[in-house]
């Protein structure tokens, strides 16, 4: 009888273990928790996550400066010398400054590129348009460097920056600004020029050796020309020929300091930018206008004396040219 129960009781407990360790394949799996899709968020608003807005491209401009003639070219000449980081020439006629030049992607005060800066004096100064017509190349892509500007527009236009001297652009840029009426805006100097020879136009020319500047002047001298020379000079070129297409370059005067003794003018294309030049007065207020003995080509920015070396430094400078007339703006 013992044995028959304890029999019993062995097949019992092992029946009981066999069914705590079934095989792998019989257990249940443990449902688990399926992945949550999150609700889609609402696009957060501008004061979630503020964006910082493309660098402004130039366009034309309705701003209109104050006062008189004078006072606003003044004020528009100076804007732009800033515009490109105030870069000068002492009186010594040596450069001090220069840090982005005229075919240059970089940016000016202003947020435009730097060439997209001089496309700009040549469209807003109204003188583009003969560069164009004139098939000029690249012109055509300047009128289109606004805006979207694609690879090609970009590379057509700086060429037709770096080729093509925009000094006077830049004058016809200021004067457009400025609102002088009759100014005669030209891709060349010798255009307003002749007109003030001629007495004719916002401007008169008077000799620069004998006149005290003023601000509004524009203090001019002759390139690339061994013939042409100083104030007497141009006058009776232009006598002899009233259509003379001289080349020639302008500054606009922008202060006089006659306790001093010098005074500031800025133009374009001057070391490739909008560039300030000190010169020197002397006692009674009148120019000290140093000219190159050699008058040989040297580039946009003038002629420099051929003996101007590393062991002759007194022979050189960038205000070192053939000065020959001052543009006396007339009262209002």
């Amino acid at each position: 009888m013992t044995n028959r129960i304890s029999l019993a009781l062995f097949g019992a407990l092992l029946f009981s273990g066999c069914a705590t360790s079934a095989p792998q394949s019989q257990i249940t799996p443990v449902p688990t928790t399926p992945p949550v899709t999150p609700a889609p968020q609402p696009a957060q608003s501008p004061q979630q996550a503020p964006t910082v807005a493309p660098a402004p491209r130039p366009t034309a401009s309705s701003y209109v400066p104050s006062g008189t003639p004078s006072q606003r070219i003044l004020e528009i000449a100076r804007r732009e010398n800033r515009n490109w980081y105030s870069p000068f020439i002492a009186i010594d006629g040596g450069l001090r400054t220069l840090a982005v030049t005229e075919a240059e992607r970089s940016r000016l005060n202003d947020g435009s590129e730097a060439w997209q800066k001089v496309a700009e004096y040549w469209r807003d100064g109204n003188t583009l348009g003969e560069m164009v017509d004139g098939g000029r190349p690249g012109a055509s892509a300047c009128a289109s460097a606004f805006g979207m500007v694609t690879a090609g527009i970009r590379s057509d236009c700086r060429s037709f920056i770096v080729d093509t001297p925009w000094s006077a652009a830049f004058i016809s840029y200021v004067m457009t600004k400025a609102q002088i009426p009759g100014f005669h805006v030209s891709p060349r100097h010798i255009d307003y020029i002749r007109d003030a020879f001629a007495n004719r136009g916002p401007y008169f020319a008077i000799n620069p050796g004998i006149s005290r500047p003023q601000i509004g002047d524009l203090l001019c001298y002759v390139r690339l020309s061994q013939t042409i020379i100083g104030y007497d000079g141009l006058r009776a070129a232009l006598a002899a020929n009233p259509s003379l297409n001289q080349a020639g370059h302008c500054d606009v005067v922008v202060r006089t300091d006659f306790n001093k003794h010098f005074i500031e003018a800025i133009g374009g294309n001057v070391e490739n930018a909008v560039t300030l030049r000190k010169l020197q007065l002397d006692a009674q207020g009148l120019l000290i206008l140093p000219r190159p003995v050699n008058l040989t080509a040297q580039g946009e920015e003038g002629d420099i004396e051929a003996g101007c070396s590393p062991d002759n430094e007194s022979a050189c400078g960038f205000n070192r040219q053939n000065w020959a007339a001052l543009l006396r703006l007339r009262d209002p």
